[in-house]
């Protein structure tokens, strides 16, 4: 049969819904649940819409760069499994460095015409098990990692066990940005400078406006990209 006819057919449109369809419960159960505690906390409903609509804003800047690599994907995997990948991960390169992983188990080239319904299977199973180590890590780990920064705010003063919790989210989102800058081309540095310039402006002299703070990280994403290409 077909690779291309296998990968975009019914059955394999019907088995990715499978998991979108979860996701989507998931979301709907997690969503409630955090309307839930926000009442419990006494929080008004109007502060969990602006966190929302600041969280959707925000996610339009990381939402645009894996659109070109989603694009490879379908191309690779068909659109099936990459829907299904995308909703499940997200993280579009890192699918398409597990599908040639796997792919050259069996010494074949997820861009070459040797990519066959074997390397094809051999790539489903590489992203099924890539991910099944952060579940399981989240899933035994996350209820004691709960557990322990309680027993730190008991043992020491809360204030600076929050403090080191902002520098371990510092410390991580600084991680991330150097991977895109150490020897890399200066479209990269400009689109850093000029979505930090852009946060810090919101964040300090509009600091008055609330709605303009729930989407200044968006914002900040967007105007870094765009300003950055059209100088570079």
């Amino acid at each position: 049969m077909d690779l291309k006819t296998v990968m975009n057919s019914p059955g394999m449109w019907f088995a990715s819904s499978i998991i979108v369809i979860v996701i989507l419960f998931q979301s709907l159960i997690y969503l409630r649940e955090a309307f839930k505690t926000a009442e419990k906390l006494n929080m008004p409903r109007e502060k969990c819409y602006a966190g929302m609509r600041s969280a959707m804003i925000t996610a339009l800047g990381p939402a645009l760069a894996p659109v070109i690599v989603l694009l490879a994907l379908i191309a690779v995997v068909g659109a099936p499994t990459a829907w299904m990948r995308l909703n499940d991960i997200g993280a579009a390169r890192t699918e398409l460095a597990m599908i040639t992983l796997a792919a050259k188990v069996i010494g074949v080239d997820p861009q070459s015409a040797a990519f066959n319904l074997k390397a094809y299977t051999y790539s489903l199973w590489g992203m099924a098990l890539n991910n099944m180590g952060w579940m399981l890590v989240a899933l035994l780990f996350t209820p004691q990692m709960g557990g322990m920064v309680t027993k730190l705010n008991q043992k020491y003063d809360p204030k600076w066990i929050k403090y080191l919790m902002t520098g371990a989210s510092v410390g991580l989102f600084a991680f991330l940005l150097s991977g895109q800058l150490v020897n890399a081309k200066i479209g990269n540095w400009y689109a850093a400078f000029i979505s930090a310039g852009f946060m810090l402006i919101i964040s300090r002299i509009f600091r008055k406006y609330q709605r303009l703070q729930e989407v200044a990280l968006g914002i900040s994403m967007i105007a870094g990209m765009m300003l950055a290409t059209a100088i570079s």
